[in-house]
Order: C-alpha cells, then structure tokens, then sequence
C-alpha cells in the first residue's frame, strides 16, 4: 500500500546549522493495521508522517502509493492523494470553527464530490460515539469530543489510510484509551499510522512499531503470536535498565550479555519486570506484498461553493474596520472608474441618440454630402450639393421617413431686414435681442406635415398655393413684435434709408397676419404663424455684450450660436413656408448658376508690376448658354461661344484699386457694384481700360484624376459683364472647359429635408446610425444637420481622443481597486492560515482555497457593485443635467446603461479575482504543514 526508498529531509534555517529530519529511510507499510512511529522530540518521526500524508515535502528518495511513485508528484496531486487515501487526524484536533459537527465531518466527504447524507453522518456519529451531536458547534465539545470529531472527518470518506500525529497527546489518560481503542478497531480493515512518544500506548496497542532517532530507523517491530513470543523473547537493553520479558529465563549467555552492558555502563542499572503485554519481534517486510499500480485511481476536490462561501463570509467579521475603508475605498475607484468608461466608452452614435431623445426634438433634417479628395486627403462636402427629388424618394425607402425638402435659391435674398427696426435705447446695457434676420428657404407645409412635427397654428391659416402666401414660425414672429413691422420697399429704398415707410408695433403674431414680406423681388403674405416649439429665449445670452462675459462663458457662447444657426436654417422655424403646390414655381424661377465643387475653383486676378490690383472671384459659376442674351453686356460684341480663357465678369464681385489706377474708374465700378448705376458697353470699357496697366491672369485649382488638387495660371480674356438687374449677376461666366471642373451636381434642388423624428429608440438609434454610416467606401451620404447633433460633430474629435486617455485612466482605478482587495484579502488570508492549512490536510486544493477567499472578495464586490451602480446612475444623470442647465448645451455625453452595468459588474469580479487570486497563489504554494502550523 505504501512505501518508501531512501526518504530524506533536511530542514535548512535561514540561520544555523541545517538539521536532517529523515535520513534515507526505507520502509514498506501492510495494507491494513495499527503502526506507531516512536520516538523521542527531533527524532523525525513528525516529519516522516508528514512527508507520507504529503503534507511536507521531501528531498530525496520517493515515496511508492499502492505502486505508483511520487517523485514527480506535484502539489495538486499530493491534494488528491491526501483526499482519496488519506484521513488525518492532529494532536490539536483542527475542527472548523465556522462549521457545526456535522457540516466538519460532511466536508471531508463533500471534497470527495460526494453528497453526505444525514444517514451517513448519523452512522458516522454513532461509530464515534457522538451520536446527537450533529448540530452542535466545535465550542460545546470536550477536548476527546473534539478528537473524535476530527476521527469521524477521516472516517467518513472510508480513506485506506488513516495518519494520526499525537492522537492522544493534548486528552487525558482515560479519553485517551478510548481515542486508541477506537482507532484500534478502525485498524483491522485500515492502515493505522500514529505518532506517539508513548511506548506504552505503543507496545500495548501497535500492530508494528518503528522507531527512529537522529531521522533513522532504529528500532522496526511488529507483533507476534504467543508462541512466536516464547521463540523470540530475550532481554531488552535500554539507556538506564534492563527489560525481562514475562515468563523468561535467564540463560548464562544472558549473564554474560548483562556483565558487558553493567562495564559498559559504569553504573547500576534498573531490571524491569514489565507486565504481560503481547511480543514484539523484527519486522519481516519481504512478507508484506507489493502493488503494481492498476489499483491508483485519485479524486480531484471540489469544495462546494456554499461551504466555500460559508467559511469566505466568516471572515468579514474580522477586522471590521480594515473591511469599512477597503469598500470604502473600493467603491470610490469603482465609481471613478465608471464614471470614466462613460467618457472612455464614448459612442458618437449612443451620444447623437440620447442626446435627440433628451432634448425632446420633434424633428430631423439632413443635408447631402460628396466624398472629395484622394490619398489621405478626403473629407465630405456638402456645399456644392443639393438633394434631388429622386434623393428623397431613396430616403424614404432607406429611413422609412417621408421627408420635405427646404429649397434656398442660389443668388437670392432671402432677408426681411428692412422690414423691422430694434429700438436700441431700451438696451442701454450694450446687449440687444436675438431675432431672426432671414428665411433659411422655402418648404411645402401641409396639416399632416404640422400633425406629425407636432406643430400648430399659433395665428391665421395654412398658405394657399395657388397664391403668394406663406406662414412663418412664432418665433420669427417674435422677431417683429420686438422690432416692429414695416412695409416692403425696394432694395435701392432700403440701401439709401429714405422712403422708408413708418414702423408699426406688432404686439402678438395675430398682428402679422395680412402683413406682407419682401423676399427675393416677390411680395408675399403672412396667411399664418406655425408654433414650432423652438425656444428663442433659451438663446438670450446671444445678445448680451461680449465685454460681460467671461472665457469660458465666451466659449459657451460660440457653441451656443452655432447651435441656433444650425437650428434656425434646418428646420420649418427658419422656412418660409408656402402652400402646396407653391414650390414648385419657386423652383422654376432659379437661375442656373453653381457654387464651386470642394477646392476647385476658378478666378481672375489681376497681375502688375505697377501699384495697382483686380480680382473678379465669386461663390457661383454659370456658362454662357445658362445666362439669358438680353442679360450679358458685350465688351466687343457678342459671343456664341466662350473660348477657354474667355470670362463673363459680374460687378458684384469685381474689385479694382490703387495709386495708379484711374480714380473715375474706381468709383464708376463702385457705383454699378451698388446698384447706383446700371453696367453698359462704355462704362465696362472705362473699367477696364484702367486695368491696362497689369495683366488679367486666370487663378485655377482643379483636382485630377487621383484625387490630388493641381494649381495652374493663364492669361485670361475678359469679353463682357452679366448686368446687375439680372437673377445671374451673382455668378461668373465661365467657359466648358471650366465648367466641367468646379461645376458640380446641377440636378439637385434641396439645401436640407426635414422630417418628423422616428417615435422610439430603436428608430432614432437607427436613423442616426444610418446618417452616420461606417462604410469607407461611400461616396455619398447624408448628415444629420440638427443643432443637438451638430454639437457633438464639433466636439466629436475632441471626445473620441479624450475617451482613449479616460480609459487608460480607468485601468488605473481598476488597479487600484485591486490592489485595496488584495491587500484585505492577504489580511485575512493571513488570518485564516491554519484552516487553509486543516482544508489542505483532509484534501482541498489550492482551486479550493481560492474558492473560499474569492467568496470573501466576491461578497465584497457585489457590495461595491451595487453601491456603484446606484452611485453612478445617479451621478451620470446629475452630470447630465447639469451640463444642460449652466452650459445651456443641448447634448448627452455621459451614458450610463447596460454596457456600464456590465462593465461595473465584470471589472469588480475580475477584480475579486485578481484580489484573491495573488494572496491565494502565495499560500497554496506553501507547505501544508506550514500553514496548519501558522508559519
């Protein structure tokens, strides 16, 4: 069953002298029966059952396991051995305080994957004699209670080897004779192994006795039958006496032996008459057979994690105080952890949604982009473009979202400034009100278009669109009940500030209703005011002085007056809105003229040595069969046909100045460029004779067929002027070849489209996520171009890089939280070394042990976890709200939801963990012995 080859240990201090406790010990143990290891204190004899149980471990030699060798045993497996072959039982009784009689005994058998049974435990009790004190906790019991206690635990897993290490040494006589007969009779189906300085318990109960001193075997015995006592009895020379054996003889060689120990002793020794005991005779273990190891089968433990949970909490109650400010602590690095994640784990499409749903918006608006550049150059364009019909109708089939287009003019005034008049004395203070200066376009309203935004009549009727009426916002309206309205005049009566009509005050929206707008050269109607639901007083602070703000307040301000510019020019608040069927018309009247593509762009400047300059650039380009004849005023009569270099100039933005330029000239294209005159052949001719003097050059910047912008330079030739009166003088006429490069999308309409907004989540989520595609390969898309949104694009950069460092910032709180648990988990670690050393003896694992203390640590993590998530759910929407009432910003960077939850939830399991995992791995790696022994 078990056997050892030249076992050595030696003990080396860290100062002294090492100390050999097993000195090549060769021993074969029987399968079943009572073996006493005696010896005198230091003789080794501890050691040698601790290095059999595998509770210590060896030099050299190896120890064989019913025919298996141990030599390469490793810790885990000697667990194993010790929890399917191994009971032990220990002079200091190593009961589990946390556990009742019952639960310490079931433990041994519950290692064993097996489940103990009341039945089970009773029996056990019984053979024990503990019947009843199944309930009872280890401080109710006597110290022999105690020791049979720890006898049940190794009998119940019914282990082949029973190793007991002074049994009997801390009980009285009489309960220590009842401990042996019991472990006595437990020997004639099992192996019995005792450590025992009695030699008197040993000669009276032991099946075999081996002796040791200095780590050697000096003495190896066992019991022999009465005749096989009378053959071998002979006298027993001990240090101080000599032992007679009952009923012996002396013979004259015993004389003879008896003179040669008195000479050698030098003084009187004792002769013992020791009662009749059984006989004892030289160990013959050729007897005793040998294994070949088919029978070597090992159970690996499993503590279950209800006990494990059971002895984890136990802990808790020690060191009280340690416990409060690691959770303390603990919950302050977990809250600043998570509440960092919230910034780390920055979403652009989690932060658009929840700030859309926040803000309560009604309404969505996207404008159309084109993917310019090349290489590493690229970046998305939307100035140039427009949304075409057949746009509209794809959005709808993408989004599920009907949309209505918002249609701005190109080259048109769309502002009503002349119309209204602030009376700057009531703002003595140097502030002035916010108003709304022009329409941002015209759109088609109908009912169910203001049913689905959620919108009504404030005032009057829905436009007719047979007629040249419109409906504007209420707060465009407030625009007028502040300034005042005015009738329209003509733009060179508003330009000159005479005859201009009286200002009437307009007290509500109703007052507007009749009243009529200049826009564009047409005179249209106030039929209605639409409520929109926008705050115009939320933007107050645009109108106060800068002198009063501070950098910061500063800052807020910028961000706040680009919201309102997205907000006014994207949505019904900013249109003037017309009936159905009025668009249309609208539309027609459009001019062909286009503003450039991306960097493209094409210009005239005028190149001279002398002290003079020109340049003729503009927003919008047109090409010669777009800009009616009647329009065009000829420098040399007129062209069929553009040459390459030839240019249409327009006297909006032509520019001429210097020292040696004609000052006639000068004032002359002055006055046509501000309506003051009308351009013709003589006057153009004057204009630029005085540019004779220098060259006009053509300024080109194109982007070739890989995307790359290339610059070029041409004499240009300048062959007339578009007239002022004309819808195209805003433009530059250019010829094809021009056009082909800086002209872009000539079939789009729409600057923006505007819809209601999806009515749950999951569609908002959606349709953000589809404006914000993460496709690289897109060539087109269409941005979401809402105030909310547009905040969060302008600082989306900015969060993305600012997420990459909060996160490596969470690491370090999470470590910190660890490094808080661990060194709590060490304490009590520390404080329960000795069961963890008890729970190794009767076969636990290192896995085990970490059980136990991640109960500990993970009772401890879900404390922290639950306190953290009410912390910070509180404490995301109160930073949310916050940043909504005193920065005025209308969006949601903090997010704190499942991810969070999750997140929190994982990070403090992990950090359970980790927490007990590194204390734990310290103590597994000890020595059983050590830990039971508390060192």
């Amino acid at each position: 069953m078990l056997e050892t080859k030249n076992l050595f240990k030696i003990y080396k201090p860290k100062k002294g002298t090492p100390v050999t406790a097993v000195d090549h010990i060769s021993l074969r143990f029987p399968e079943k029966g009572m073996v006493f290891l005696l010896g005198k204190s230091g003789s080794g004899k501890s050691t040698m059952l601790n290095l059999l149980g595998g509770l210590d471990q060896y030099d050299d030699g190896e120890i064989i396991i019913k025919g298996i060798s141990s030599k390469d045993f490793d810790q885990q497996r000697f667990d194993s051995y010790r929890n399917t072959y191994v009971g032990f039982i220990f002079q200091e009784y190593n009961v589990l305080e946390e556990f009742t009689v019952g639960a310490n005994i079931a433990l041994a058998l519950e290692l064993q994957g097996k489940k103990a049974s009341d039945e089970e435990l009773n029996r056990i009790l019984k053979e024990v004699d503990l019947e009843g004190f199944g309930d009872r906790n280890p401080n109710e019991l006597s110290g022999g209670q105690k020791q049979r206690v720890a006898i049940a635990r190794a009998l119940v897993k019914n282990p082949e080897i029973i190793m007991a290490d002074e049994p009997t040494g801390a009980l009285d006589s009489n309960t220590g004779r009842q401990v042996l007969d019991t472990l006595k009779k437990l020997s004639k189906e099992k192996l019995v192994i005792i450590v025992s300085h009695d030699r008197e318990y040993a000669e009276q109960y032991a099946d075999r006795i081996i002796e040791l001193a200095d780590g050697k075997v000096i003495r190896d015995v066992e019991a022999v039958q009465a005749d096989e006592a009378a053959q071998e009895a002979s006298l027993i020379f001990r240090s101080t006496s000599i032992e007679i054996p009952p009923d012996y003889h002396l013979t004259e060689e015993d004389r003879i032996q008896i003179n040669a120990y008195l000479d050698k002793l030098r003084s009187g020794a004792s002769l013992m008459l020791p009662e009749k005991s059984q006989r004892f005779a030289v160990t013959d273990e050729s007897v005793i057979p040998q294994q070949d190891g088919s029978k070597f089968s090992l159970i690996k433990s499993k503590l279950p994690m209800k006990s494990a949970f059971k002895i984890g909490k136990s802990s808790l109650s020690h060191k009280r105080f340690r416990l409060v400010m690691t959770i303390l602590l603990s919950v302050i690095a977990f809250c600043m952890f998570t509440m960092v994640d919230t910034f780390g784990s920055y979403k652009h499409i989690r932060a658009c949604t929840d700030s859309l749903i926040d803000s309560n918006v009604e309404y969505v608006s996207v404008n159309k982009s084109v993917r310019r550049g090349g290489g590493i150059d690229i970046w998305w364009d939307s100035n140039a473009v427009r949304i075409s019909e057949d746009d509209l109708e794809q959005l709808k089939n993408d989004t599920g979202l009907e949309m209505n287009g918002i249609f701005n003019p190109r080259g048109s005034d769309l502002s009503f400034g002349s119309q209204y008049e602030i009376d700057m004395t009531k703002y003595e203070d140097g502030s002035y009100p916010v108003v709304i200066e022009s329409f941002c376009g015209f759109t088609e309203v109908t009912q169910e278009l203001l049913d689905d935004l959620g919108y009504k009549l404030a005032a009057g009727n829905l436009p007719d669109g047979s007629k040249d009426e419109i409906a504007i916002s209420a707060a465009l309206a407030q625009t007028f009940v502040e300034g005042g309205y005015r009738d329209p005049v003509s733009k060179e009566d508003a330009l000159k500030m005479h005859n201009l009509p009286r200002v009437e005050r307009i007290t509500s929206p109703v007052g507007l209703i009749g009243k009529k707008l200049l826009i564009d050269d047409t005179e249209f109607t106030i039929s209605g005011v639409v409520e929109t639901n926008f705050d115009i007083s939320r933007y107050a602070k645009l109108g106060e002085s800068e002198e009063k703000l501070s950098t910061t307040e500063r800052i807020l301000r910028y961000i706040t007056q680009a919201e309102y510019n997205v907000a006014v020019n994207n949505s019904l608040t900013g249109c003037a809105m017309v009936g159905k069927g009025r668009l249309q018309s609208i539309i027609e009247k459009e001019p062909e003229i286009y503003p450039e593509i991306g960097s493209s762009y094409v210009g005239l400047y005028l190149n001279s040595k002398n002290e003079l300059w020109g340049s003729s650039w503009s927003q919008y380009y047109t090409t010669l069969d777009k800009i009616p004849p009647e329009d065009i005023v000829w420098l040399d009569g007129e062209k069929k046909e553009l040459g390459e270099n030839d240019f249409i100039i327009n006297m909006e933005s032509f520019n001429i100045d210097g020292r040696d330029m004609d000052r006639d000239a000068i004032n002359l294209s002055q006055d046509i460029a501000q309506g003051k005159k009308e351009i013709d052949e003589e006057s153009l001719k004057t204009i630029l004779k005085a540019c004779e003097k220098g060259t006009w050059k053509v300024n080109y910047s194109y982007q070739d067929e890989n995307g790359v912008y290339r610059h070029e330079e041409f004499d240009a030739n300048i062959v007339g002027c578009i007239r002022q009166s004309s819808p195209y003088s805003p433009a530059l006429g250019i010829s094809q070849h021009y056009a082909d490069q800086v002209i872009g999308d000539t079939d789009g309409l729409y600057a923006s489209a505007i819809s209601k907004i999806p009515s749950d989540r999951a569609g908002i989520e959606a349709f953000v996520r589809w404006c914000y595609p993460e496709d690289d390969d897109l060539t087109v898309r269409y941005s979401l171009n809402h105030a909310v949104t547009y905040e969060l694009d302008t600082v989306n950069t900015a969060l993305k890089i600012a997420a990459k460092v909060f996160f490596f910032i969470a690491i370090g709180f999470a470590v910190f939280a660890s490094l808080l648990m661990a060194n709590f988990i060490t304490t009590s670690i520390h404080y329960k070394r000795q069961e963890i050393g008890i729970l190794r003896a009767i076969g636990s694992r290192s896995a085990d042990v970490f059980r136990i203390f991640f109960s500990e640590s993970f009772i401890i993590a879900m404390i922290n976890f639950v306190i953290c998530t009410i912390l910070c759910a509180g404490g995301v929407t109160v930073f949310n709200m916050l940043v909504r009432k005193y920065t005025g910003i209308l969006v949601t960077v903090l997010h704190f939801g499942i991810r969070q939850i999750l997140l929190l939830f994982i990070i403090c399991i992990a950090v359970a963990a980790i927490a007990s995992f590194l204390p734990v791995r310290k103590i597994a790696s000890k020595r059983p012995i050590d830990a039971i022994r508390d060192k």
